[in-house]
């Protein structure tokens, strides 16, 4: 049966409607069966622990990118639904990893120095001389 007020009851003196919170409600204890301690993931694989990215199919139609490391195995990056384009992205990825892409002018003095690589710093004394990289 719902419960039924009179006006007389919801208002004020001043006809000014009044709310009144119910006590019980901070009683109330929220509870989930879903909660789990926080797990950070892992920190990705450096390049020294990469291994390259290899392509193998998951479906009728589908094929997935794999990175491979050697602290993590095997991670799944991207799936594809041609052949063609997981290789594509397989073969770029092994490229830079095996030749990587020169730093811009711009990230190169801003990377830390002693992060900089023998030919890093020799690019950016040239730099440094006026010379291009």
């Amino acid at each position: 049966m719902p419960t039924s007020f009179t006006l007389d009851q919801l208002t004020d003196s001043n006809d000014n409607f009044r709310y009144r919170p119910d006590p019980m409600i901070n009683n109330i204890e929220v509870t989930s069966s879903r909660k789990k301690a926080y797990k950070p993931l892992p920190a990705p694989p450096t390049r020294r622990q990469l291994t390259g990215w290899t392509v193998e199919q998951v479906g009728p139609q589908m094929w997935r990118v794999f990175r491979n490391s050697t602290t993590q195995g095997k991670q799944a990056v991207i799936d594809y639904n041609t052949l063609e384009g997981a290789q594509g992205f397989a073969d770029g990825c092994n490229g830079e990893h095996k030749n990587p892409t020169k730093m811009s002018a711009a990230s190169l003095r801003n990377k830390a120095k002693e992060h900089l690589s023998d030919e890093e710093k020799a690019d950016l004394a040239a730099l440094a001389a006026g010379e291009g990289i």
